[in-house]
């Protein structure tokens, strides 16, 4: 499948979770875990942060696990000096989110705002 072909599909999955990842960013922020909290879509079994949505039992081609971006850093996904740039390109997290989307030929950041029906952009 082609990367802009995936990155529809991402798009079509984020118009339906929309409302149920806000949540997740607000519980989150509020509940002190990260200021930053990041998402990763994946069609494997990917082992960064935690699986919220199961693509096999909700019939998206995507799974999606929480995570946070001071994790990244640590993985060494997103360089410590880049954190910053990272943030800005964020902004508001309870108004958006970004989505470290894993697939060939090689993974991609996606920002999404909350509340949106335009279609996810791609920031590789």
């Amino acid at each position: 499948m082609l990367p802009k072909e995936q990155l529809q599909q991402l798009s079509e999955q984020l118009k339906e979770i929309d409302n149920f990842l806000q949540e997740v960013s607000i519980d989150m922020i509020d509940g002190g875990f990260s200021h930053f909290p990041v998402y990763v879509a994946h069609q494997e079994n990917a082992k960064i942060g935690e699986m919220i949505i199961d693509r096999t039992e909700f019939g998206f081609p995507f799974s999606i696990n929480a995570t946070t971006l001071e994790r990244f850093v640590e993985l060494g996904i997103v360089q410590q000096d880049a954190q910053e740039k990272m943030r800005e390109a964020l902004g508001d997290p309870k108004k958006k989110c970004c989505i470290l989307l894993l697939t060939p030929p090689q993974p991609q950041f996606v920002f999404h705002n909350f509340g949106s029906s335009k279609d996810a952009k791609a920031n590789g």
